[in-house]
């Protein structure tokens, strides 16, 4: 099979960032399908206005253009001119790619403004266009500094031209279906990751409770879990929490721990490289994921999940889909310290439970999450729509 990706952002882990789940499973996706013999072509810009970026990932073929992909709200002028660069330079790429090749398949791995490029030709596409949604567009019109006209037309534009839209979780789809995507123009493609990377490891625990993301009080929640600290600290009082991650609000959240006074029982471990998280998962007893906003679909879950670690997360988003309240850990209301903290308090004070929830995590993952069950759907979704 003849595929063609389509990317606003593609490279090896060492040039877009180690530390970054979701684009190590989007490269090693491409490996696999290379492995099992089919062609891969990623057409993705430059890594950005200086650096090219490679043009083979073992067998990836990368087909690099210019301008790369620019979105700074704040220039919003500058950020206009060079998206309409973009998306004129995008289309050239794939129509010549389309042209030259009998491709089984166009498929548009995220970015909004890449899926709106490539839906405004696909009507001189030979291939059916897929496009592959990872965030709820919800989400960018409500932003302030985006221009919510854009936002909305690509929104329009790809589902009307789509053959198929694949979504992260059913309550991303649900999404989809909430603004008149047909029903039957919906798949559903979870995250992947190596079960034999992450998998359960006899290893000390260094820290009862473990935060792996961007450091962001709006989407990740990390506020709550900071203030659902004291409350534990009660009940657990030599708690050690580790924070994995890191972000524009990294100073918002070091106020709020001495606010709190809670630093002797936070432990912070910056971020950290892809192949160095199985081992501080198995160091930890509970993995936390207060997500408040829209999480489609939380990888770093799975990674936890797949270690053996009983998860405590939010009810909303995919999380509820991936994690399974009362089978692989337990699922509170976004936004509550209180049943955040009740939550962890009673895993902690009940190492049969966790044990149990451990190994339900590890077996779901098993089941639903590996590269080779994931691929396969892929593989099927581009049958399905020749």
């Amino acid at each position: 099979m003849k595929i063609c990706v389509v990317a606003y952002k593609f490279g090896t882990e060492k040039e877009i960032g180690e530390h970054l789940g979701t684009y190590h499973y989007f490269i090693e996706k491409m490996r696999r399908l290379v492995l099992l013999g089919h062609e891969v072509y990623v057409i993705a810009p430059w890594l950005s206005f200086s650096n090219k970026g490679s043009k083979n990932v073992d067998g990836v073929k990368v087909l690099r253009y210019y301008p790369p992909f620019f979105n700074r709200p704040k220039l919003f002028f500058i950020n206009k001119l060079l998206r309409i660069l973009y998306i004129s330079a995008t289309q050239r790429q794939v129509l010549n790619l389309d042209r030259k090749l009998d491709l089984d398949v166009v498929y548009v791995w995220q970015a909004r403004e890449t899926g709106y490029a490539v839906a405004q030709i696909a009507y001189l596409l030979r291939a059916p266009f897929i496009f592959r949604q990872i965030t709820a567009w919800r989400w960018h019109f409500e932003r302030p500094m985006l221009d919510k006209k854009s936002q909305e037309k690509f929104a329009k534009t790809i589902y009307e031209k789509a053959k198929q839209v694949v979504f992260v979780s059913h309550a991303a789809a649900q999404e989809g279906l909430d603004m008149g995507l047909p029903p039957e123009k919906i798949a559903v493609i979870g995250v992947g990751i190596e079960t034999d990377l992450f998998k359960p490891e006899d290893l000390e625990k260094k820290y009862d409770l473990l935060f792996i993301g961007r450091i962001n009080f709006d989407e990740k929640g990390i506020g709550y879990l900071l203030e659902a600290m004291p409350e534990i600290i009660k009940s657990v009082p030599d708690v050690k929490l580790g924070i994995i991650g890191g972000g524009r609000e990294s100073q918002r959240m070091l106020q709020l721990i001495e606010k709190l006074g809670i630093k002797n029982h936070v432990v912070l471990l910056g971020k950290q490289p892809l192949t160095e998280l199985p081992r501080y998962l198995n160091q930890s007893k509970i993995f936390v994921m207060p997500s408040v906003w829209i999480e489609h679909f939380g990888q770093v879950t799975i990674e936890a999940m797949a270690c053996g670690i009983p998860i405590v997360g939010t009810n909303i988003g995919g999380t509820p889909e991936i994690s399974l309240d009362g089978q692989t850990g337990i699922n509170v209301p976004p936004k509550d310290s209180k049943l955040l903290a009740s939550a962890v308090i009673k895993l902690l004070g009940d190492d049969e439970l966790r044990q149990r929830f451990g190994r339900a995590a590890r077996q779901r993952v098993e089941e639903n999450y590996t590269y080779e069950i994931l691929v396969n759907k892929l593989l099927e979704t581009v049958r399905n729509v020749q």
